[in-house]
């Protein structure tokens, strides 16, 4: 029961986003206007975007150019997770429509199952990347490693350790600047 719950709270931890690229820049160059040369996907100062991914949603904000926080909730099965997570997208390796990027996350999480119900947290680094579709959504992916800790309230027995999560999501940016 109790790796059922560490297993669904680190899933819920690591989603996997889509981002909103930026409308491609006027080139000279008529081949490449042809082809839709793809623009590096530019995160600015004062941007923000819901994130949906499985189970759950997120709102970002880019407190700084290249800089984002992440206000995120998840829950599946009698289990919750919230928590806060911080983006740092280094601007030499953003590629075209690809815009890598390296994170750190915070959670707390709850749980309550027939014959366990508790609370714990969840810490974690990891790392990723957004791939651009249009102006306004983008896909993103992300491996990362995340110590779960969680505590039954009735028995006082604690389950800890770490896990590898793989996540997936898509990102939906609206207002602000893109």
């Amino acid at each position: 029961m109790k790796k059922h719950v560490i297993c669904l709270a680190i899933s819920a931890l690591f989603p996997l986003c889509l981002c909103a690229e930026e409308t491609p820049a006027v080139s000279s160059s008529p081949v490449a206007a042809a082809a839709g040369a793809a623009v590096p996907l530019e995160h600015k100062a004062g941007s923000y975007n819901l994130d949906i991914n499985y189970p759950g949603a997120g709102v970002r904000y880019f407190v700084a150019d290249g800089k984002a926080l992440e206000l995120l909730g998840q829950g599946q099965d009698h289990v919750f997770v919230g928590g806060l997570r911080y983006y740092l997208y280094p601007g030499s390796l953003r590629q075209g429509g690809l815009s890598p990027y390296f994170a750190a996350e915070a959670d707390y999480l709850g749980f309550k199952g027939d014959y366990a119900k508790g609370k714990g947290f969840g810490a974690g680094l990891y790392a990723g990347t957004e791939y651009r579709l249009n102006r306004t959504f983008s896909v993103q992916a992300d491996l990362g490693a995340m110590y779960v800790s969680v505590k039954d309230k009735d028995t006082a027995l604690m389950e800890s350790g770490l896990e590898f999560l793989l996540n997936l999501g898509v990102n939906i940016y609206f207002g602000g600047v893109k």
